[in-house]
This record gives structure tokens, sequence and C-alpha cells, in this order.
């Protein structure tokens, strides 16, 4: 192992230790109630070991999730089907409920809108893209993808709510069948109404 290897690899061996001792203690305390100290201990490294990787408790809870979820979420996504990258997402939620809830509730309602928002974003974009591409206007590719996004997360976030009861596979199959369609016709009407008059024809 060459010497620039080393450091990296203690890197994530530590940020993998923190996390494990992070989700442990969820299981039984709310993240609100869980220290640097405690979980310094519980993985055997130094206090100052955890500041240089993280400023607080509540950062590293949002690390795990995004590293364990939201970047395996997308590239399934891009990959096999934005279905099935957010019934992966939801069964992730739901088979590590404690630790979700730890940082669900740990970032706060704002927070967590707008962290959700961020990782379900690719999977809107990947809905697009499988449904004709977006429209031809860049503002109303975003327009399209944020508006989608956000119906998507709103029903997330009920399924949050309600315990996570119903099964992932049909909370996403109940937004195909919305989404089936919609998304095409809204690129349509938007590339309508940006046309030119005449199809650009000038008198």
């Amino acid at each position: 192992m060459t010497d620039e290897v080393r450091p990296a690899k203690r890197h994530t061996d530590a940020r993998a230790a923190l996390a494990a001792a992070l989700k442990s203690r969820l299981r039984s305390q709310p993240l609100d109630r869980v220290t640097v100290t405690e979980l310094v201990r519980d993985c055997g490294l130094t206090r100052q070991a955890f500041y240089y990787h993280f400023p607080d408790v509540r950062q590293l809870a949002v690390w795990v999730f995004e590293t364990e979820v939201a970047r395996q979420v997308r590239a399934f996504a891009a990959e096999v089907g934005w279905a099935d990258g957010l019934v992966r997402l939801m069964l992730y939620m739901r088979d590590n409920r404690s630790s979700t809830l730890g940082v669900l509730n740990g970032v706060g309602q704002p927070g967590l809108e707008r962290f959700l928002f961020w990782q379900m974003r690719p999977i809107t974009e990947a809905v697009m893209d499988q449904d004709g591409g977006g429209p031809s206007r860049p503002q109303d590719r975003i327009l399209v993808v944020d508006f989608y996004t956000s119906a998507v997360l709103a029903v997330v976030l009920r399924w949050v709510a309600d315990g996570m009861v119903d099964h992932p596979y049909k909370v996403v199959g109940d937004l195909e069948i919305m989404l089936h369609g919609a998304v095409r016709e809204s690129i349509r009407r938007l590339d309508a109404r940006a046309a030119p008059p005449d199809g650009g024809r000038r008198q």
C-alpha cells in the first residue's frame, strides 16, 4: 500500500466507524441526545478525529444518509429506472427506521424537506429523461423537474408521517400511475409556449 493510499484509507475507516457507532446509538436514543463523547468511545477514536471529519453529530448523520442511500439511489435510478431507485430509497428508510428518523428529526422540518428534495431531484430528472428528454428551454427543464420533485416529495413525506406503513412498491406504483404521461404532456405544452409564432418564419 502506497503512502498516498494509507491516509485516505484511514479517513475512510474513521468515517465508517463513526457511522456504525451512530447507527447503533440511534436504535435506542434520539439524535439530539447522541454525543461526540459517546461516539468516539464506542468506536475507539479521539474527539480530535471526530472533529477532523465532522463539525457535529448532526452532520455525521446527514453524511451517513447521503453516502449509504442517496448516492446509491441516484446511480440505481440512472441505470435501472427512477421507480426502482425510489423504491430502493424508501425500503432503506423503512428498514433503517431508527437511523432514518434520527436524521430526519435532527435536521428539522425545513431542513428535512430541502435535504430530501435534493436527494429526489435526480430521480425526477430520470423520469423526465425516460419520458422524452425534457423541454427545449433550460429554464423550462428546471421548472418541470422542480415541480414533479416537489410532488413526489409530498407523497414520500406523507408516507413517513404515517409511519411508513404502506409498502414502497405500492406507493411508487401509485406515483407511476399519476406521473405516466403527465411529464410528457407538461414538456409538450411548455415547448409549444416557447415556440415562435409561425414556426419562426419572418414576413
